[in-house]
């Protein structure tokens, strides 16, 4: 994943029209963020953006990072513990499965949006949207 390629690929107004439209069906919140750093391991990188990008304070613990390093070619997808609570390391997995193929064949907005989708929908059967919901969380793709 060559980091000026995939910066120049990644449809943004795609994937803020994704996140917005899987957050219609959820309490839950989406992230999507983009580092420009060389960095050595993406999980542990995510967790710390996860936590300065205040994701754990939602109310109901449900919301998902989708951590992107193109410098490094790692990503990353983690969530808050109420998510993980109800879908474990298999969800995990088979999130990244799906976007690692894609990102492999040079596929960058779809593999993000591959990512929104399968955590939108999770989300959407364990948190249901509720009458009164906001939306915690901005859409937009954040970078450093």
């Amino acid at each position: 994943m060559n980091h000026h390629e995939f910066i120049n690929q990644l449809d943004e107004a795609k994937i803020v029209a994704a996140v917005a439209t899987a957050e219609s069906k959820t309490s839950g919140e989406i992230r999507v963020y983009v580092t420009h750093h060389q960095i050595t391991d993406a999980l542990a990188r995510a967790r710390l953006r996860f936590t300065k990008l205040g994701m754990e304070k939602t109310r109901q613990r449900n919301a998902v990072l989708i951590y992107l390093a193109p410098r490094a070619q790692q990503f990353a997808v983690v969530g808050d513990i109420g998510v993980h609570e109800k879908c474990g390391d298999d969800f995990w997995r088979e999130v990244s499965a799906a976007m690692e193929k894609l990102l492999r064949n040079g596929q960058f907005t779809e593999a993000v949006l591959a990512g929104v989708e399968k955590v939108g929908a999770v989300l959407a059967a364990q948190f249901p949207r509720l009458p009164g919901d906001t939306n915690e969380l901005s859409d937009g793709i954040a970078r450093d």
